[in-house]
């Protein structure tokens, strides 16, 4: 749930930073410059990485700030989660309607012009948003496990989710971190993963903000000839991991988040496991290991100095990139831009399809059927509610959020911490990241995906089963 096609600019700009090259050497950086990468970064680690302990509970600050940012405005939300899916809609049907309107070069303006297949999902999900409010049209729409789920327990709680990380976020990617963290753990990421070291950032970029974001500067460095076809699937299948803000949502939903630094890192520990077993196999390992364009690509990382260590490569590279980021105020206009755009456009999505895969959840057996096979994968595994949680766990595919709103129910607080990993780790989820990766021309169809995510929930089954028994 994260931003599309708007934020590409921004993408393409952030890429070509990263091979900006200097004759200074890092003794001869100023200190200005060198506090410039250090303070913001460190605010950023701070932010999204430091446990604290608040009511007798672990988290980090910026969950504990969402947290408090949702319940001061929460009075409100129901009827702001409406206008956002509603009064965007209508002004999408209005600039999609006129040539002179569509044409107006402003990124402003382009937010309602996403095209006709999201023209079509944001009318029926700003219909479908309306249907749930006013509990009008067929039940199985606006019954409270369906629809009324969406409404008024995902929606109110997304919002302040999307504009709080989208204008923090910047202080993880725009200020050199990733490049630091990225040339130090380039050479194990070339052994480990079989990758490009260039890789290792577009792996922080994943992690550290938004899914779309990491397919996208992915695919972009596709494009610009610096991984291969295979080498682009492998790192957007592997690595594009939610952000950290949007997994403490994803734990809170299922009541866990009093665990959350030792699940995070449980996360982790099966992230890197899933990435260095699946792309390995079939599919990943047969789609064509072939450059975009004729050129070697193999030229990332090669600016390093004669006399530099590793150490001063990174912390130089890392200025360079703070250098070029753009003033603060300019940050948080992008910020905002994303969290509107993810929002106007999420939510009619959200509401379509979740409302769709929950009516079959709810009224139908069809998802029952397609966990039957890991009901015994579970059971072996000797997880609590076997049954319940396969369900729960398969409907990941589907939307993000729907394995942890079924899995809230289970009392097991093994099994919920196994359905939130695996449901994190899956990556890959039809309600948006899934399209983004078909639409990247990267070699991985439907049916390829389809088979990734069930790879990867094999892999991380047991990790995730190993890493709940040492933690709760």
């Amino acid at each position: 749930m994260e931003p599309r096609q708007s934020i590409t600019p921004r993408i393409a700009n952030d890429i070509g930073n990263l091979d900006i090259s200097s004759d200074t050497d890092h003794q001869d950086i100023s200190l200005t410059r060198k506090l410039r990468f250090l303070i913001p970064s460190l605010i950023g680690i701070m932010l999204f990485m430091m446990p604290i302990e608040i009511s007798g509970r672990l988290t980090v600050p910026i969950g504990h700030f969402i947290d408090s940012v949702n319940a001061l405005i929460a009075p409100y939300m129901l009827a702001v989660a409406v206008g956002v899916a509603v009064i965007p809609s209508v002004i999408t049907v209005i600039v999609s309607s006129f040539g002179p309107l569509r044409r107006i070069d402003n990124r402003f303006v382009q937010l309602f012009n996403p095209g006709a297949v999201w023209t079509c999902v944001r009318i029926l999900g700003a219909i479908t948003m309306l249907l749930v409010y006013f509990k009008a049209g067929p039940e199985w729409i606006w019954h409270k496990n369906t629809g009324g789920v969406l409404l008024f327990d995902i929606a109110p709680v997304l919002l302040a989710l999307y504009f709080i990380s989208a204008i923090t976020l910047p202080l993880l990617t725009d200020y050199g971190l990733m490049e630091f963290v990225g040339v130090l753990i380039s050479k194990p990421f070339q052994w480990l993963f079989k990758l490009p070291g260039r890789a290792a950032i577009d792996g922080m970029a994943s992690w550290l903000s938004a899914t779309s974001l990491g397919v996208i500067l992915t695919t972009q460095q596709y494009r610009a000839g610096h991984y291969t076809m295979r080498e682009a699937a492998a790192i957007a299948t592997s690595f594009s991991i939610v952000s950290v803000a949007f997994s403490y949502v994803v734990l809170k939903f299922i009541k866990m988040e009093h665990v959350f630094i030792p699940w995070y890192f449980s996360v982790a520990v099966a992230g890197v496991v899933c990435a260095l077993i699946v792309p390995r196999l079939p599919p990943l390992r047969n789609i064509p290991d072939e450059y975009c364009i004729e050129q070697d690509a193999q030229h990332a990382f090669c600016d390093r100095k004669a006399s530099e260590s590793y150490l001063g490569w990174a912390f130089r590279r890392a200025v360079e990139r703070a250098d070029c980021s753009e003033k603060p105020l300019r940050q948080v206009a992008n910020g905002l831009h994303i969290a509107t755009d993810m929002a106007i456009t999420v939510y009619p999505a959200m509401m379509v399809v979740g409302v769709l895969g929950l009516s079959l959840i709810e009224y139908t057996n069809i998802m029952q059927t397609l966990a039957m096979p890991l009901v015994p994968v579970l059971e072996l595994l000797q997880l609590p509610e076997a049954q319940a949680a396969a369900t729960a766990i398969v409907t990941g595919f589907i939307d993000l959020l729907m394995p942890v709103i079924l899995g809230a129910s289970i009392e097991s607080e093994l099994t919920r911490f196994v359905i939130a990993g695996v449901t994190v780790n899956g990556i890959i989820f039809l309600t948006e990241v899934a399209l983004i990766m078909m639409r990247a021309n990267i070699g991985l169809k439907l049916w390829r995906l389809a088979l990734i995510w069930v790879l990867r929930l094999l892999v991380s089954l047991p990790v995730f089963t190993l890493m709940g028994n040492l933690f709760l």
